[in-house]
């Protein structure tokens, strides 16, 4: 696969040396503005196969070759990734009235845009609005992390549980319960040993045997959980509600992902008391439109956010201002919609 990047002026000429050098056949992996001796630019990360530059652009089975080898999951991504520099190009095209339209193609849901373009305000005091109206998160002493593979839902855990224990002074703990994961004990205890943190490896039922004495030697208990998938999903989660209903949920989320994914798993969570997120790779979005799902009044508040990799530094607790911060990032012509 060959990756580069391409700078223009705007964004039509940078995909138009995208298309000249890579073919219809490139991917885009990423985009956005970038500054160089004083200059602004528009830079565009594109990738093809090699084999692509060769084969015809006549062939019918290339399309279908590269869905089997990234998979049907991938395939889409990038598909509806196209689908939005096509759109984002249609817009750059007006003369940008329609707010609410540009909204949507940037990735705003279109009731939400909607509901943006009329507020009375500027869009700084509509995300401040969203943060005071949303209310204070608390934090519970018995903390059950959920998420899919791959969000940083382990090292996350592991960071929050590091920053309650330097920052607050507080006696923490890690339950691990994922019995499905290879290494995923293996992980945890490397991560406790690191951490100086105790971890208790167990499952449902014995951690009810022993959750009063674990209360009683701890302030905070962080209980690791299985990805949720085929294996482990909304089902069981309800029934460790039914049993433990003093327990409360915090969802991590990769902060990268679509909101339209991100909606169709918190259908799966809103029955559940969820008081917070954990938002995920923070350093890998651009764009501030890519959170604005979490404007809906039922979505609870981030609590933390996850920078990158590093354990335990690369977590901050959110408030007001960092969610300002978060939410207008790379966007343009805040002070008025």
């Amino acid at each position: 696969m060959r990756i580069k990047k391409f700078r223009a002026k705007n964004m039509i000429e940078a995909l138009r040396k995208v298309k000249e050098e890579f073919g219809d056949e490139a991917v885009i992996l990423d985009s956005g503005k970038v500054r160089e001796e004083n200059q602004e630019f528009y830079e565009v990360v594109a990738a093809v196969e090699e084999r692509e530059i060769e084969i015809s652009s006549n062939s019918n089975s290339l399309s279908h070759s590269y869905a089997l080898e990234v998979g049907m999951s991938n395939y889409r991504e990038i598909l509806k990734e196209l689908q939005d520099i096509k759109n984002l190009l249609k817009v750059l095209a007006t003369d940008k009235k329609d707010v609410s339209g540009y909204l949507e193609v940037e990735g705003v849901p279109g009731d939400l845009a909607q509901k943006i373009y009329a507020f009375n305000g500027d869009l700084r005091e509509f995300l401040r609005y969203s943060w005071r109206s949303k209310g204070v998160n608390p934090l519970s002493r018995v903390q059950v992390f959920v998420g899919e593979a791959g969000v940083g839902k382990t090292t996350g855990l592991y960071k929050i549980a590091f920053w309650f224990k330097y920052y607050r002074k507080q006696k923490v703990a890690v339950i691990e319960t994922d019995n499905y994961k290879v290494g995923a004990k293996e992980q945890a205890q490397r991560l406790s040993n690191l951490l100086d943190i105790p971890i208790y490896v167990t499952d449902w039922e014995e951690l009810g045997r022993h959750l009063d004495v674990l209360l009683e030697r701890h302030d905070f208990l962080f209980i690791d959980t299985p990805s949720l998938g085929k294996k482990f999903y909304f089902q069981e989660l309800t029934e460790i509600y039914n049993h433990y209903p003093s327990f409360r949920f915090y969802w991590v989320v990769r902060s990268t992902d679509y909101w339209d994914h991100n909606l169709e798993i918190w259908e799966g969570l809103k029955s559940l008391p969820v008081e917070g997120l954990i938002l995920t790779f923070i350093d890998k979005y651009l764009k501030g439109y890519r959170l604005f799902w979490l404007l809906y009044e039922d979505i609870p508040l981030p609590v933390f956010i996850s920078r990158g990799e590093r354990i335990p530094e690369d977590i901050e607790k959110i408030n007001e201002d960092k969610w300002l911060e978060l939410l207008t990032r790379g966007v343009k012509e805040v002070q008025k919609i």
